[in-house]
């Protein structure tokens, strides 16, 4: 016969084994403490609501399709169904809607892609050209509305000034880095170079002119006709400091003068690749947010 201390006693194979219930109480609680932390942290990481993030983008004529992104939830089942611009009219444009890259546990992004001239191969609509969306009214499968804020993007802007620039070579690369080389076509200076957005990416654009910062670049340049101006630039984002909540597409424009006084202004496109949205600020742009 055992005797019976403060616990319970379970007898394994003729072994007798003594349990403090406090013990036993203290490791419940634990366990349901832990089970309704995993259940607060992951309902905290839930989005109700897909986010849009901000675009800032200058289209140019010749380039009739753009992209807009946002954030959803893996487990979201609805689907867009509708995208309409209340600054360019009422109707529904055309566009596809396909997944870009998960971070595998909470949330998708994805990205719908514009046919600002909906399918057709005729020339711009007067009613597009020189406009500005910064709206969007989406529709989705359950019948949901939301109005949402899409940043600033420019359409189809009046011709720059004439190009003195001939383009050596481009690229771009998924690390957001790129660069333009660019020959010019006769004697001249470059003025400047200046772009739509400068305040917005002041803190994540660097450039480069020749290999030297732009900021420690004395302007005027002069260069000889068939001389390169080489020009790279790069996205920095720091995942503690500045996140990838926005998206960008647009030139900066070398600004020039020739001998004989033409001004001049030949644009550099600047694109970043969207990356998983573990990269994302959520809780910024769950402010950002829309109106459903």
């Amino acid at each position: 016969m055992l005797n019976r201390v403060s616990g319970m006693v379970i007898r394994i194979g003729g072994i007798s084994m003594n349990f403090n219930k406090k013990y036993i109480i203290l490791g419940l609680a634990i366990l349901v403490l832990c089970w309704t932390l995993n259940i607060a942290y992951y309902q905290n990481k839930v989005i109700k609501e897909p986010l849009f993030i901000n675009h800032y983008y200058d289209i140019p004529k010749g380039m009739n399709s753009f992209d807009i992104y946002y954030i959803k939830d893996l487990s979201s089942q609805r689907e867009i169904t509708s995208v309409i611009f209340p600054e360019l009219g009422t109707q529904s444009m055309n566009f596809t809607d396909t997944d870009v890259n998960s971070d595998k546990r909470y949330y998708m992004l994805k990205n719908i892609r514009i046919d600002i001239l909906n399918g057709s191969d005729s020339d711009i609509p007067e009613e597009y050209k020189n406009k500005v969306i910064t709206k969007a009214i989406i529709e989705f499968s359950d019948g949901k509305t939301m109005n949402v804020n899409l940043g600033k993007i420019y359409l189809f802007s009046d011709e720059l000034l004439a190009r003195a620039f001939k383009f050596y070579s481009a690229s771009s690369s998924s690390d957001n880095t790129g660069s333009s080389n660019l020959i010019a076509d006769k004697d001249l200076k470059v003025t400047g170079i200046d772009g739509r957005f400068n305040e917005e990416v002041k803190d994540i654009l660097e450039i480069k002119v020749n290999n030297k910062l732009l900021s420690e670049v004395k302007f005027p340049l002069y260069l000889k006709k068939g001389e390169i101006l080489y020009i790279n630039y790069g996205f920095n984002f720091n995942e503690n400091l500045i996140k990838q909540n926005n998206a960008y597409s647009f030139p900066l424009n070398v600004l020039t003068e020739d001998l004989s006084g033409n001004l001049g202004s030949t644009p550099c496109f600047f694109n970043m690749h969207m990356q998983s949205p573990k990269y994302f600020d959520i809780d910024a742009l769950k402010n950002i947010g829309g109106e459903e």
